[in-house]
């Protein structure tokens, strides 16, 4: 079929009451609104959400022909180099995004064409082969997209375009269709295709930013959210959808919706066990450390003090002559400054002394990603 360009508008759906789409929906308003109480340490928290905007960016930046492999990422994020090749380059500027979001974004809040065009800008920073010539901007030129039967809007369409799908965005409707919006929004973004490039890897983000405005808990204490994983998980289901909903009839686009929705479901169902200490000691943290020393990463004493730390969250170098009676308090001073040195715990605060694991920025990341692949929270980046 030759490409053709095929006009819609942008609008919500009223599915059916026997609709599959009502049950997703039905599913993720009751995750929305569920009240996580977690008991997971702020801390903690926030160093498994940076692994997962780390798996997040690796596969937007692998949909779109990133051929880094996740152990790659992870002995670049370990070596911060700090001239890294363009392919690891793009997915640290994904990363880079995922800050500006969490940093400029709160549940409820607008989102504008400055913020989308912020995304991209990010995106495609110091690029050569994925960049654009001009980041930040809507594109000056027609576009084509490959293995798609759509052919975007003309380029002095897209202003408008942009202008109405924000509105859309930021319309003022029931709370029971922000998730359809998600969608619809995802969708009416690629067929857009408003940039030169970089159009995927930034509307994976508004996905994110999206799902932080419309209220699911991503905050210290919340969620952490790698909505990417249902895409990257089979590419080419993905695009077969996006082509699906091209169409823009009301059954396509409904089947597009209980497609991206379904699998965000999915994704959420599993991430919210992370929001329990007890899961996250017994199934992620203990076994990497179990991993790390099996590995010769740490030795002994470092996995003993470890261990001893994910039980008690927080310690003073004091707290562990329960595990190691026969050392002086000086000994276990320099045990603690050494283990510090090593990236393998760290300060709560600048010159505090009390201590808590660090399975971000050491060696115990390898571990940690480890046991994530085991439970099922890792797929398709290996």
């Amino acid at each position: 079929m030759k490409p053709t360009f095929q006009d819609f508008p942008l609008q919500l759906l009223n599915p059916r009451f026997d609709s599959d789409l009502i049950d997703v929906l039905t599913e993720l308003e009751k995750l929305r609104t569920l009240r996580l109480i977690g008991d997971v340490h702020p801390v903690i928290f926030m160093q498994l959400k940076s692994i997962f905007h780390m798996l997040e960016s690796l596969g937007s930046a692998r949909i779109e022909g990133n051929h880094t492999t996740l152990a790659d990422y992870v002995e670049n994020h370990l070596d911060n180099q700090s001239s890294p090749s363009e392919q690891l380059e793009e997915i640290r500027n994904i990363e880079n995004a995922m800050r500006f979001i969490d940093e400029h974004l709160q549940a409820g809040e607008p989102i504008s064409e400055y913020f989308i065009r912020e995304l991209h800008a990010l995106t495609v920073m110091s690029l050569t082969r994925e960049g654009d010539k001009t980041p930040g901007e809507y594109r000056k030129h027609k576009v084509a997209i490959a293995q798609s039967n759509h052919i975007p809007p003309d380029f002095l369409q897209v202003p408008n375009y942009m202008q109405e799908l924000v509105e859309f965005i930021n319309n003022n409707d029931k709370p029971k269709y922000d998730l359809m919006k998600i969608a619809l929004a995802h969708h009416r973004f690629g067929w857009i295709h408003p940039f030169g490039n970089g159009n995927g890897r930034t509307v994976r983000l508004l996905t994110y930013a999206l799902l932080v405005k419309y209220g699911f808990n991503v905050q210290a204490g919340g969620r952490v959210l790698n909505p990417t994983a249902v895409f990257c998980s089979d590419r080419n289901r993905y695009y077969e959808m996006l082509s699906v909903a091209d169409n823009g009839t009301v059954e396509d686009l409904e089947k597009w919706c209980t497609y991206v929705l379904s699998g965000i479901s999915r994704e959420l169902q599993k991430v919210d066990k992370l929001t329990s200490q007890k899961f996250l000691n017994e199934r992620i943290l203990l076994p990497a450390i179990q991993y790390s020393q099996k590995r010769q990463f740490i030795n002994e004493d470092e996995a003993k003090i470890l261990r001893f730390s994910v039980v008690n969250s927080e310690f003073k170098a004091g707290d562990i002559g329960i595990i190691f009676p026969h050392l002086t308090a000086n000994q276990r001073t320099y045990q603690i400054k050494k283990m510090v040195e090593r990236g393998f715990i760290l300060p709560l605060e600048e010159r505090a002394r009390i201590y808590i694991p660090n399975f971000s920025q050491s060696y115990l990341i390898r571990g940690v990603i480890d046991a994530l692949r085991e439970n099922g929270f890792i797929g398709g980046l290996d």
